[in-house]
């Protein structure tokens, strides 16, 4: 466990005590019945939709530029399921943190790990391309308890909660913050597994626009720079939950990745993460600005 993350005295202050009470019932939902946490997080999901108008907006629109093919129906009722399922994924964060390991550990099912076998019997460490699903803090214990992995993640603005959901994420994996990229690549340097999400809005500066969804999107192009300098392989990693619990199954390396053109690297990334969400449509993360940027005189699509 980092020693850069702790609790200290000054969190204890009055003004920390909400954050408190959300992680104190954040822990006790986390020891119910599994089928009973679902049916609260589905409550907390429609409470945010019913309360939500920009984000229920926000929804909506990606929704209809991603799945023109919907009818209008389809649509709504994914809209209402991808609320949900956000609900749920809160839900998931508190069983990533405070689930009990007879409740978790039969939940995973893992599948694939002979393409990262393979790529460490060469020599090579891992960047796992994933996508901000809502199950992703807890397929994330899942898979790092049987494979250790340190994973890049975007620092909290509350204090207290950055602090303590990185000690809980130190118990099972190696947390990196995006501000901090160096021991990330040196983790994969070394052999390791990394857990990488570039599937959302980083800004024009630092992104190239590429096809996802059919959609010019700004996408990360640092990623072909991280795997000079780390020389590792790149491979998807598609999850989800079923109704037997969570699916986390790993496909084969992408080879020749990078290929030397910003634009077709980036549209490779974009097309895993498109698999992960065609797999399970109404656990993606919505909610999200993905299309805040568009190329030069193009409307705004919010």
């Amino acid at each position: 466990m980092s020693s850069a993350y702790k609790i200290e005295p000054r969190h204890y202050h009055p003004r920390f005590w909400p954050v408190w009470l959300l992680l104190g019932l954040g822990w006790c939902v986390a020891q119910l019945p599994f089928r009973l946490q679902l049916s609260i997080g589905r409550g907390l999901g429609r409470l945010a939709r019913a309360i939500s108008r920009e984000r229920r907006r926000v929804t909506r629109r990606n929704l209809e530029v991603c799945f023109p093919e919907l009818s209008e129906a389809e649509r709504r009722q994914l809209n209402h399921d991808a609320f949900d399922e956000l609900g749920i994924g809160f839900i998931e964060i508190g069983l990533a943190y405070w689930g009990r390991p007879a409740l978790v550990d039969p939940l995973c099912h893992l599948s694939g790990m002979e393409h990262i076998e393979q790529a460490q019997a060469e020599g090579k460490g891992v960047l796992l391309i994933a996508a901000h699903m809502t199950s992703l803090e807890l397929c994330l214990r899942m898979f790092s308890e049987r494979h250790p992995t340190a994973a890049m993640y975007k620092p909290a603005h509350n204090d207290l909660f950055e602090q303590y959901s990185a000690l809980k994420r130190a118990r099972y994996t190696k947390p990196v913050p995006n501000r901090s990229i160096r021991p990330f690549l040196s983790h994969m340097r070394r052999g390791g597994i990394g857990f990488y999400l570039p599937d959302q809005h980083y800004g024009a500066k630092i992104s190239v626009f590429a096809p996802f969804f059919g959609i010019p999107t700004a996408t990360i192009a640092k990623t072909p720079e991280f795997i000079k300098i780390s020389g590792a392989k790149v491979i998807p990693v598609l999850f989800g939950r079923r109704d037997d619990g969570y699916h986390i199954e790993v496909k084969p390396a992408i080879e020749g990745y990078p290929t030397g053109d910003d634009v077709m690297d980036a549209t490779l990334l974009n097309q895993c993460i498109e698999n992960n969400i065609r797999a399970y449509p109404a656990q993606y993360l919505w909610q999200h600005r993905r299309f805040k940027s568009r190329p030069k005189g193009e409307p705004s699509i919010y």
